[in-house]
């Protein structure tokens, strides 16, 4: 059975994740895109990695939709989202690098003058980390709760 309110939700995060993203760079001004690329920050490569996590993200939440909550799939697919989850964390933290795990530094240079601006936002990746693991025993109760539910049912029919 599909579930219309999960494949609008999917819906929802393509447009938000992917479309917006990929669609909104192109109507920056080419002197924010200079100003930002002077400073090491990278906005299209923040949009790539955006779209392409957010059709990740996307695609997970269609197949989850479509999935039976008691198969093995669902399951699959929930932890999936939530390692995703934290994959897209690592993005917004790390400020368009996922791979800088929370620690980003950036340079500003107008004339002589040069700033260096550093971000150490390694606990918010833990805690992250944290929320996630909590998420990922969260469904395997939900999909242990979901396969007793139906096997209560298939003994009471």
């Amino acid at each position: 059975m599909v579930r219309w309110g999960e494949v609008a939700g999917a819906l929802f995060t393509f447009v938000v994740l992917v479309v917006l993203p990929l669609g909104g760079i192109r109507f920056l001004p080419t002197q924010i895109l200079d100003k930002l690329s002077a400073t090491g920050f990278n906005i299209q490569n923040l949009a790539t990695e955006t779209a392409v996590l957010g059709l990740v993200i996307s695609a997970i939440a269609l197949a989850k939709a479509i999935a039976a909550k008691t198969s093995v799939y669902y399951l699959v697919l929930d932890i999936s989202s939530n390692i995703v989850s934290l994959a897209f964390a690592l993005l917004v933290v790390g400020v368009g690098n996922v791979s800088s795990l929370g620690y980003s530094s950036f340079k500003l240079t107008q004339g002589k003058l040069t700033t260096e601006i550093v971000l150490d936002l390694r606990v918010f990746i833990w805690i992250t980390v944290g929320v996630v693991a909590l998420s990922v025993f969260q469904s395997v109760a939900n999909f242990r709760e979901a396969k007793e539910e139906a096997g209560q049912d298939q003994i009471s029919n």
